[in-house]
């Protein structure tokens, strides 16, 4: 089941939703999007405040909810949270604030190995730590719960999830999957190339974005790391989804070949002159070469070797003050140079050869 999933199929390539009814709405609710922004930009420096003020309590996880449902962020959750102190959840990955609403909800943190501004960190529930490096007696000793994306990247949540590949987590230590299920109004919940400040900016400006957070009975963390694919099982079965064999590389990749654009071919002419340079050779040699090996490197290669064995003897790159060269075609000054490089091959060994 998990190879009929394309990676492109687990991506939102913009914002806008398809042409139709939701695009005339927001195209209507555009003005009204740009004062929530506004409105909303102020409060989110109170909240940024608040957050930092506040010492971890049920006090201060209500506070933060409240302001979020200003935000614009809305949660509920099902199942039931089962876990305490030294504990982890595993959930799939939306947004780039999924940790934050797991966090406003049970109170856990993520770890992270960047340096994170504590400013920042505090009130999203962040915090920085090698936690790969941590051991079982360590967890089970913390007093935090702690939050996990073992996928490694955000998908859309629409079609698929990927493989739990990136974390891993000491035998014996108690995990509980959360699946996690986003909507939003008139926008597509994610992009793939939105990333931290921009799905911020989007959050704002949206009326609202729901999260739906469902928890699934614990596990225990085996030897043979089999919890991963039941986990990755469990939660997409929870969200009538599918349990791809994809990972976070394959979006590498994938992003790559969506915004990638190669080279023009004039471009890599002046690339090959440049570092073939104090050599000169003609453009007209360099671009032939180009449009068979597709590559500088290649044509550097190919033009370096046809000089060393004499296949080739370049042109000078001076312009010609005769008109009949310069009318020539370029098969024709390539006969010329191939019937030169065999005329001095034959004169080098002395050979007795009949002209062509």
């Amino acid at each position: 089941m998990g190879e009929q999933v394309t990676v492109d199929k687990l991506y939102h390539k913009s914002w806008l939703k398809p042409l139709g009814l939701p695009t005339l709405l927001f195209v209507l609710y555009v003005p009204i999007g740009v004062c929530l922004l506004i409105i909303r930009a102020f409060i989110l420096l109170q909240f940024f405040l608040l957050g930092y003020v506040l010492p971890p309590s049920k006090f201060r996880q209500k506070c933060l909810r409240v302001m979020s449902g200003v935000l614009g962020i809305s949660i509920s959750s099902e199942g039931e949270l089962s876990l305490g102190a030294g504990k982890i959840y595993v959930a799939n990955h939306i947004t780039s604030y999924d940790h934050f609403v797991i966090h406003l909800t049970t109170n856990a943190i993520m770890p992270k190995k960047e340096k994170i501004a504590s400013i920042i960190a505090k009130p999203f529930g962040l915090v920085e730590m090698d936690f790969e490096s941590f051991s079982k007696e360590q967890i089970d000793s913390s007093k935090d719960t702690f939050i996990l994306f073992p996928e490694g990247e955000t998908t859309n949540g629409e079609v698929g999830v990927l493989a739990f590949s990136t974390v891993q987590v000491p035998v014996g230590v108690t995990i509980q999957p959360v699946a996690i299920k986003v909507s939003r109004p008139f926008l597509n919940t994610t992009a793939v190339s939105g990333k931290g400040a921009l799905e911020l900016l989007i959050l704002l400006f949206s009326p609202n974005t729901h999260f739906v957070l469902k928890f699934l009975p614990p596990h225990t963390a085996d030897e043979e790391g089999a919890w991963k694919q039941n986990m990755q099982s469990e939660i997409a079965q929870s969200l009538g989804l599918k349990a791809t064999k994809l990972n976070a590389s394959d979006k590498a990749e994938y992003l790559k070949r969506l915004y990638f654009r190669p080279p023009s071919l004039a471009t890599m002419t002046r690339e090959v002159q440049r570092k073939l340079a104090p050599q000169t050779i003609s453009p007209e040699l360099i671009i032939a070469t180009l449009q068979r090996t597709g590559s500088v490197e290649a044509t550097l290669e190919s033009i370096r070797q046809s000089n060393i064995t004499g296949g080739i003897n370049p042109p000078p790159s001076t312009f010609s003050k005769s008109a009949s060269q310069r009318m020539m075609t370029f098969q024709e000054r390539k006969r010329i140079m191939i019937a030169t490089a065999r005329q001095k091959y034959i004169e080098k060994h002395n050979l007795t050869i009949p002209p062509l």
